[in-house]
């Protein structure tokens, strides 16, 4: 119930919408693809499926199937392909799938995971669906990049804007070393700069063991049926996908770090710091800059971004910065 602690104006809405039969066929839900909008869309599909009378239990059959992704009258679609794509082929199922009877008799569901992968012809497809929906039929489309979205498409859903949050339990054992790590900064020589380059790149070579057997996991629950070969590009595809998600909240909280130092070299008010726990250490840290040096701090992170999305070593890419941010 995390989630919908978590958005609980958005959640109301939903479960109001749900009681007096006025849920709208789709809903494009802006947040994160595996975790806020991943959360609330689990939370939202068990609503419709829960056989309590308090709804969502969380306990019966339905909603543990819901939570597996399993339920036969749902269909999960996310990119799969290198090119990181969700495909016509694979939307076109999903069209077909919501014009058939439902096993239960209730509503049909289709998740679109990353919505914003799908290419020109699968949105087109899909677009045919969202113009003449079949009854009792629900779409959601899960995404951080509604702004990828056909314009057609966001006019014909209704809009769900998540805060920005977290998953739950989900790959979030790299704050605690994260933070470790930025309280030691700035790196005080080029050998220091190596080593805290070597810890960042352990953070993340640790994050992607643990997003590995997660996905190996899922994999051997839900896809026996594919071939070794198929198997192998389903697995880098949904690795590559989710390491890219954590790096990108991992550089997130780097920014606002040197943010912090930025607003106390520019006597910005301590309230509203980012790391107000930390204003001891971020007021040190500040000393060693000036605003030029803290800006170029806060551009040498978004360089490190940026460069992880080329063919250069991780550690390469560390290590360059870090000697930049040397004070």
């Amino acid at each position: 119930m995390e989630t919908i602690d978590l958005h609980a104006e958005a959640w109301e809405g939903i479960r109001n919408s749900y009681e007096n039969n006025r849920l709208a066929h789709a809903y494009v839900i802006v947040g994160s693809p595996r975790g806020n909008a991943l959360q609330f869309s689990e939370s939202f599909l068990k609503l419709l499926y829960c056989s309590a009378t308090e709804k969502p239990c969380n306990e019966c059959t339905n909603c543990r199937l819901i939570e597996s992704h399993k339920h036969a009258d749902t269909l999960w679609i996310e990119p799969q392909s290198k090119a990181r794509q969700i495909k016509a082929d694979d939307v076109r199922g999903l069209v077909n799938r919501m014009t058939q009877t439902s096993f239960e008799g209730g509503w049909k569901a289709g998740i679109l995971v990353s919505a914003e992968c799908m290419n020109t012809n699968s949105a087109n497809v899909l677009l045919k669906t969202l113009e003449e929906p079949p009854k009792k039929t629900l779409l959601l489309l899960i995404t951080d990049s509604p702004q990828a979205l056909l314009p057609t498409i966001i006019s014909r859903c209704q809009k769900i804007v998540l805060a920005e949050g977290k998953a739950v339990g989900k790959n979030t054992l790299w704050e605690a070393p994260l933070m470790e790590l930025l309280r030691e900064l700035p790196a005080t020589s080029g050998l220091d700069a190596s080593r805290l380059a070597g810890k960042l790149k352990a953070i993340l070579d640790t994050v992607k063991a643990e997003i590995t057997e997660s996905i190996e996991e899922e994999l051997g629950g839900n896809d026996e049926a594919l071939d070794e070969s198929k198997l192998k590009e389903t697995l880098e595809a949904r690795i590559k996908a989710r390491l890219k998600e954590v790096q990108s909240e991992v550089f997130r909280v780097m920014l606002d770090w040197y943010r912090d130092i930025l607003m106390l070299v520019s006597r910005v008010d301590t309230e509203h710091l980012i790391f107000p726990n930390d204003q001891n250490i971020l007021k040190e840290q500040a000393k060693e800059h000036t605003q030029s040096s803290a800006l170029q701090a806060i551009q040498v992170v978004e360089g490190m971004s940026r460069r992880l999305d080329r063919n250069i070593p991780a550690v390469q890419i560390f290590d360059e910065a870090f000697r930049k941010l040397v004070r």
